[in-house]
């Protein structure tokens, strides 16, 4: 009988020949590896990725090589030895995105070492056999939320959630439609430039430029001189900036009175305002800090801005999105938060609003900068990488101090009546019979109440 002839199937040429997409991640988590039906799905060669590491973020439409790599980031559990999956967003080289779900099955040596993860590209409504990863859970909400956002609006630059966060698109919509003046109110850290920067980005010509201004770093000549063209006896206060530009002010509270005249002299429907505050602008129109003209030639649109202690749906999220900013930037990668974690942040009062997120959510990621972190980017953060006064929900420091318990009545009494003695022989330059009458008490009593609250018996003062 012949010996059995050695098999000439070969895996590679099956899965290259697969209608499925396909992929190979080393043990680094660089793409080594791609089919035919992954380039057709995304649009690119097999060249153009090769030795891209996935990192964990959501496509940025920055449209280069690292960004559709990272919409092929696995799932923590995957590294661990667990297949899993997890849906992603893919931009394609056409600018079209693609909702789909990715299988990722881990592969090991005799040693238990990892080799590398295959993946597969699935139909989003393709029911699959491998079990949802649960550590991709904030990723893919985040996803979620930003195709909703995209397909609504048309942008998905400003993250946020619910009825109020939808009224802001709407309003920010509708400024940037517009040359309207438009006044942005809210808390320190809540986003008033970044939602500012949407409105030019979405309502400006490319290339018109956004000139901003802020009023509490310059001083008040500074800040006349650069807004101001040289003045003309035919326009004293025309703008120096171009036609069709955007001119974003703030905080407004701080700019002068006699500034703010010219400049509501000076808008003449050339350029685009924006202005923003911390304060309350009514208060201000109230107390003639602000010019009631100013006010309202500035404030066409308002738009006010929820603190992120009024957001709580939504911190998690925002967390999410800080995070993946920040892989974004290279180095370490952390792609979620451990449930103590969740829990800390949720329940935090967040008094530096969306700017503190983000600090925090930074410094998170920088604690786990060690060499090993970068090949397992699914690693997430634990509620010890957050700051002391993070955990633990020390967010009540920024509230009113409770008051003190009160004290028994008999105790409020004597220390009443021991002031009173202590002024009255004060006033009577320790004469007690003197102070006696100024207390209407006799002076026996008075001598003896002195004794019984050990107050100083010193001599009468001559006059």
């Amino acid at each position: 009988m012949p010996p059995p002839r050695a098999s000439a199937f070969r895996p590679d040429q099956l899965w290259r020949s697969a209608r499925e997409p396909m992929f190979w991640l080393d043990s680094d988590l660089r793409i080594i590896w791609v089919n035919h039906a992954w380039e057709g799905l995304t649009g690119h060669k097999a060249e153009s990725i090769l030795g891209t590491v996935c990192s964990s973020y959501g496509p940025s439409q920055a449209g280069d090589a690292a960004d559709l790599a990272a919409s092929f980031a696995p799932p923590s559990e995957v590294l661990a030895g667990r297949a899993a999956t997890s849906s992603t967003l893919i931009l394609s080289a056409s600018g079209e995105r693609l909702w789909r779900g990715i299988a990722f099955w881990p592969f090991r040596g005799p040693d238990g070492a990892l080799l590398g993860l295959l993946g597969q590209v699935r139909e989003a409504d393709d029911p699959s056999a491998v079990v949802a990863s649960p550590s991709h859970r904030l990723r893919v909400r985040l996803l979620e939320l930003r195709q909703a956002l995209y397909e609504r609006f048309g942008f998905d630059t400003l993250i946020g959630a619910g009825l109020a966060h939808h009224r802001l698109l709407e309003q920010v919509r509708v400024a940037s439609s517009s040359l309207a003046p438009t006044l942005i109110v809210g808390e320190p850290g809540t986003g008033k430039r970044h939602v500012a920067r949407v409105i030019h980005q979405l309502g400006a010509a490319p290339g018109s430029p956004l000139s901003t201004f802020d009023c509490q770093a310059l001083p008040a000549d500074v800040l006349e001189r650069e807004l101001f063209a040289a003045a003309e006896a035919a326009a004293p206060s025309r703008l120096a900036v171009d036609d069709g530009s955007t001119l974003l002010v703030g905080d407004v509270l701080a700019l002068p009175r006699d500034v703010q005249l010219r400049l509501v002299e000076a808008l003449d429907g050339r350029v685009r305002l924006l202005c923003f505050t911390s304060g309350d602008p009514e208060a201000a129109v109230r107390s003639e800090r602000l010019r009631s003209e100013f006010y309202y030639a500035a404030s066409v649109l308002t738009i006010r801005l929820l603190p992120l202690r009024e957001r709580r749906g939504e911190i998690l999220l925002l967390a999410q999105h800080f995070l993946e900013r920040a892989n974004q930037r290279g180095g370490p990668q952390r792609s979620g938060f451990t449930p103590a974690a969740e829990s800390a942040l949720s329940a935090y009062d967040w008094p530096g609003n969306l700017r503190e997120l983000a600090r925090v959510v930074d410094h998170a990621h920088a604690s786990g900068a060690d060499a090993n972190v970068h090949r397992v980017p699914a690693v997430p953060i634990d509620a010890d990488d957050l700051p002391a006064g993070i955990r633990g929900d020390l967010g009540a420091a920024y509230l009113p101090p409770r008051s003190a318990p009160p004290k028994p009545l008999d105790e409020i009494l004597t220390d009443v009546e021991r002031r009173l003695i202590e002024n009255a022989m004060a006033k009577a330059r320790r004469n007690k019979s003197r102070a006696a009458e100024i207390l209407g008490v006799s002076r026996p009593r008075l001598y003896r109440r002195i004794k019984e609250l050990n107050l100083p018996d010193e001599p009468e003062q001559e006059a």
